[in-house]
Formats: structure tokens, C-alpha cells, sequence
């Protein structure tokens, strides 16, 4: 794939730049490759439209990428891909999560205008601003913003096919094998063995009723006895 140009639109603060980037995006100003990053945001959020805890100190951006089946994969191998070059290893918690010792170090929001994937981005480098939260500071893997943010748009154009993609997802996986609650709104919670991810990015979960392939939803570790 033919690389487009990285053009970063960077502020000072934004309500979000999820929301930045679309008003850019449907005003003609940004295009394909181009990220909007924000040294904080105000209104930041995640799934669901939660709040999502944005103080100055973590890395927040949003980047314009081919919609494409299995962009959750795509986001999620990306991210993984870019804050290992920094060291240590992280694992990917369905859907949307990215955990280093069974806490959260970033997030990924994506939205969907037309044939433009945005992909929402935050990652905590200084501090850890929620509870079971951690950071790349407290890790041990510090990194600059400006050589992370460069490290994500180049991963999230490397061209890796989705084949290889669902590999290193699922090797990154730690909800596969475990017994899960997914909670999703109007729809009763899906309880089971989590079995594997399609290359769509569904959740394959075995229940008392059958297999379920969930698309979306809160995804619950459980112990045993839940």
C-alpha cells in the first residue's frame, strides 16, 4: 500500500479529537493519513460516550485510516505493535483495551465516517488517571509523546494483511480462554468461555445455550466461581 502523507494537526487542548478530526474531516481539511492530537482533552470519551480521564501528561490522538473489515484487529495490533518498541510486552483485553499487568494502559475508540476509519487513541505516559489503571512511566518504558505518536501512524500503515493481523491478536489475546461477562447495550449479558476472535473482531464465546459471536459489548473477566 502506498503510504499518503502524515499531516498532524496538533492542539493545545480539545473537547475531544475524535470530534476535532471529524469536523476536519467533513470541512475537506483533513484527509487520509492526517492525525489530531491534543495535549489535553475536556471532554474525552470511550465507548458508550463514557468519560474518558484526559489530563495533560498522557498521549491523545485521533487518526484518519482506510475503514476496512476487521479495523478493531487492525487498531488494536497497531497500538500493541507501537508501545512495544518501547519495551516490554502488552496484551490486548476485547474489544478495545491494552493492558500491561493486568491494568490499563491505553484505549482505542473507533468511528466510522464513510470509507474513514477514526481511530481514537489515548495512552497513559506520566500518570495513571483512573483506578486499575497503569502507565509507561510506572512500567518502566518511558517514552516521548512526538516518537510514540510517529510509532503509531507508522504501525497502523505497515500493510501487515489481515491474516497476520488476526495471528498477533490472538498471541496478544488475554481474554481468550478465560470466562467472560459482555455486557451490551439492549441485549441480555453474554456469559461464558471465550474461545477465540474472528477475523472480524467478534468475541466467540461458548455458553450453556450454544456458541454466541459477540460484535461489541463490556467485556468482564471472571473467575471460576462466577
Amino acid at each position: 500500500m502506498k503510504l499518503p502523507t502524515c499531516v498532524i494537526h496538533r492542539l493545545p487542548t480539545a473537547s475531544s479529537t475524535q470530534d476535532e478530526a471529524r469536523r476536519l474531516l467533513e470541512a475537506g481539511e483533513a484527509s487520509l493519513g492526517h492525525v489530531v492530537v491534543a495535549d489535553e482533552q475536556t471532554a474525552g470519551r470511550g465507548r458508550f460516550g463514557r468519560s474518558w480521564m484526559s489530563p495533560s501528561g498522557g498521549l491523545y490522538a485521533t487518526f484518519l485510516v482506510p475503514q476496512a473489515a476487521g479495523i478493531a484487529l487492525l487498531a488494536g495490533v497497531a497500538v500493541a505493535r507501537a508501545l512495544e518498541r518501547f519495551g516490554g510486552a502488552v496484551g490486548l483485553k476485547w474489544p478495545n483495551d491494552v493492558l500491561v499487568g493486568g491494568k490499563k494502559l491505553a484505549g482505542i475508540l473507533i468511528e466510522i465516517d464513510g470509507d474513514v476509519a477514526l481511530v481514537g487513541v489515548g495512552v497513559n505516559i506520566d500518570e495513571a488517571p483512573a483506578e486499575g489503571a497503569t502507565s509507561l512511566r510506572r512500567v518502566g518504558a518511558p517514552a516521548r509523546r512526538a516518537a510514540l505518536l510517529l510509532a503509531l501512524w507508522d504501525e497502523f500503515y505497515t500493510g501487515t494483511d489481515a491474516a497476520e493481523i488476526l495471528v498477533e491478536y490472538r498471541a496478544r489475546s488475554v481474554t481468550i480462554g478465560r470466562r467472560v461477562r459482555v455486557m451490551g447495550r439492549n441485549r441480555a449479558a453474554v456469559v461464558g468461555h471465550a474461545v477465540d476472535v474472528d477475523a472480524d473482531g467478534r468475541l466467540v464465546v461458548e455458553t450453556t445455550a450454544g456458541v454466541l459471536y459477540v460484535s461489541s459489548g463490556d467485556c468482564e473477566h471472571l473467575s471460576v466461581d462466577d
